[in-house]
């Protein structure tokens, strides 16, 4: 596992530095998982968006965060073998900084466990992750959305762009006008749908 990872394909590959591995746990703690991990000092993401719920006798309209991908979470790999050892835990107790005591202390997180394949923990690279950002992306407020100046540098993972970094040569209103190599004039994409080349 040192050396290379086995993918879900059955491929042994390198591990990148930009690679995630897979933590599940039951639908409703997706968002405490993710945020208790965050907390904890890992790199961790989940898709997340937000739903309208109506609470109360008057119905009340209210906003709620809300993970998209229930039950999955992903961490970033180099820290799988500390990871693991949490997941193992019987408590599941992490360190974490509290401000006010001004010190460490000990804090349990709602139970988890490190996705296994076979004999291995697989790894999920980030270009496998773009649909689930373009996902996550589509379902902000307009207000919340990056929208990126020009010059900068895009990936825009859809309609056969996979894998090519473009940049933008100018927006209008919701759209974003990338200049890809091989390309004679930039091409009118959705300014939401585009992510950071980096």
């Amino acid at each position: 596992m040192a050396n290379g990872v086995v993918d879900m394909g059955g491929q042994v590959r390198q591990i990148g530095a930009t690679d995630w591995c897979i933590v599940r746990t039951a639908g409703a703690g997706t968002l405490g998982v993710h945020d208790a991990l965050v907390e904890a000092g890992y790199d961790a993401w989940t898709p997340i968006g937000t739903v309208i719920k109506r609470v109360g006798r008057e119905r009340d309209r209210v906003e709620q965060r809300a993970a998209l991908l229930p039950t999955f979470a992903f961490v970033r790999y180099d820290r799988l073998p500390d990871l693991l050892d949490l997941a193992r835990s019987p408590g599941q107790v992490c360190q974490v900084w509290d401000s006010e005591a001004r010190r460490m202390v000990a804090k349990g997180m709602p139970h988890f466990s490190v996705f296994r394949y076979g004999k291995g923990y697989p790894a999920v690279t980030d270009r496998e992750l773009d649909r689930l950002r373009q996902i996550e992306r589509r379902g902000k407020p307009v207000d919340q959305v990056r929208i990126f100046r020009p010059d900068e540098d895009v990936r825009y993972p859809s309609l056969g762009f996979e894998g090519l970094v473009g940049k933008v040569e100018r927006v209008k209103g919701r759209y974003a006008f990338v200049s890809f190599s091989g390309f004679d004039i930039p091409v009118k994409v959705y300014a939401g749908s585009l992510l950071p080349a980096a």
